[in-house]
């Protein structure tokens, strides 16, 4: 019993990390979305990317390293050497054409081995049933939803339903064969995308900081600095009760896929 109570704390920390790095992900996302008149739907784009993210930053460690060091340093680099003359869709494009060349040059050990391509198509599916609950449900609702609430609810959901279907996805990705001609394919575009949304957060966490961009995404950027505690602490909370209801209720890990 004590063993069982210890790997439940375990996983609880665990996808508490996760839920970190999901929140502000998706609260820039759907900030961004809703300046650009997205509306509720904006939900449902966040959940499904950051879902997606999660996901290959979940499963597939050497891959998710790479890309975001790219898009970290690409997002720094361009700060540094441009400063306000540049705006977030060009650090996020210069990081993703830069990670998708290093995806289609560079052979990586055990090169799809990991099921990269099913894990991503898992993240991003149930990303879309969190964020679909929640752009359904928040209109019937009297007031918004408190940001905490919505992250707490959001990472829970994706991670549960994530840990059931992922055997699914990668057994339909091998099916279809996106892990073999296609592979070198798959792994530049998920590269490009963890880059772009790496260079991508340089540049949110920076802009209001350093009086860069304008419009919308300096808006959202702005708006993020007032809501991140919220949506981390959110993260971490429903991360951790995702990761303790797995383990107690016997949910095999993923990491042997």
């Amino acid at each position: 019993m004590k063993s069982r109570f210890r790997s439940a704390f375990l996983r609880g920390i665990v996808w508490s990390l996760i839920g970190m790095i999901y929140a502000p992900l998706f609260i820039g996302v759907v900030l961004l979305l809703k300046g650009m008149g997205f509306g509720y739907f904006s939900y449902v784009v966040a959940a499904s990317v950051a879902g997606g993210v999660g996901a290959v930053l979940y499963g597939a460690r050497e891959l998710a390293l790479i890309s975001t060091g790219v898009g970290a340093m690409v997002g720094v680099a361009m700060l540094i050497l441009l400063g306000g003359q540049v705006s977030l869709s060009d650090v996020a494009l210069v990081a993703a054409i830069l990670a998708a060349t290093v995806g289609l040059t560079i052979s990586f050990p055990k090169r799809c081995s990991r099921s990269v391509p099913g894990k991503a198509l898992a993240g991003l599916a149930t990303g879309v049933v969190g964020g679909a609950v929640l752009a359904i449900a928040e209109p019937l609702h009297p007031e918004p939803f408190p940001i905490f609430a919505i992250l707490a609810f959001v990472v829970s959901v994706n991670g549960i339903l994530y840990v059931s279907t992922v055997r699914w996805w990668v057994t339909l990705s091998r099916r279809i064969r996106l892990e073999s001609r296609s592979c070198y394919v798959v792994e530049a575009l998920i590269m490009a995308v963890l880059a772009g949304v790496a260079a991508g957060s340089v540049w949110m966490v920076s802009g209001p900081l350093l009086s860069f961009g304008d419009g919308v995404s300096l808006i959202a950027s702005e708006t993020m600095h007032l809501e991140i505690q919220q949506a981390i602490l959110g993260g971490l909370f429903g991360g951790g009760t995702a990761g303790v209801l797995l383990e107690l209720f016997r949910f095999r890990w993923v990491h042997d896929l």
